[in-house]
């Protein structure tokens, strides 16, 4: 991963150039902070997308999961297994990408998911978790 002038980490290209050049100087936990707000948020745009809507990557984004044909536990896995790969090949700021089901009895047309990702910091790494919500065709994350 490359550095901008500035030093900043992780942030989106367009999110980088808008910032400030006198930023320099920040922590380390604002920059993990800052990176992982980012890929939330670029995580949403991903997931929420569908293959065949950007003509520059036509694989980009998940297929819609409305068939229901397939079981409860076949979709969720096979969900997961999307996510996964969606992220591994799409986001390109974390590394390690596993994704797991949670289980939601409060209301079952809901599905939650961790994605547990190491991101990497300069020469650190770091590791997070962002859950996510399947909700109504969108996915949000939760946390």
């Amino acid at each position: 991963m490359a550095t901008d002038s500035s030093g900043l980490l992780g942030g989106r290209l367009f999110e980088r150039l808008a910032m400030h050049e006198g930023m320099a100087a920040r922590d380390e936990g604002w920059q993990l902070a800052e990176a992982v707000e980012s890929i939330k948020r670029h995580l949403v745009e991903l997931l929420n997308s569908h293959p065949g809507n950007c003509a520059c990557a036509p694989e980009l984004g998940l297929l819609d999961f409305n068939d229901a044909t397939i079981g409860v536990l076949d979709l969720e896995l096979n969900i997961q297994h999307a996510i996964r790969q969606c992220i591994e090949r799409f986001e390109p700021r974390v590394q390690r990408v596993e994704v797991e089901s949670l289980s939601n009895a409060g209301d079952p047309l809901q599905l939650r998911f961790q994605v547990h990702v190491t991101i990497a910091l300069g020469r650190d790494n770091a590791q997070t978790t962002i859950d996510l919500l399947l909700n109504n065709k969108r996915y949000q994350c939760t946390n």
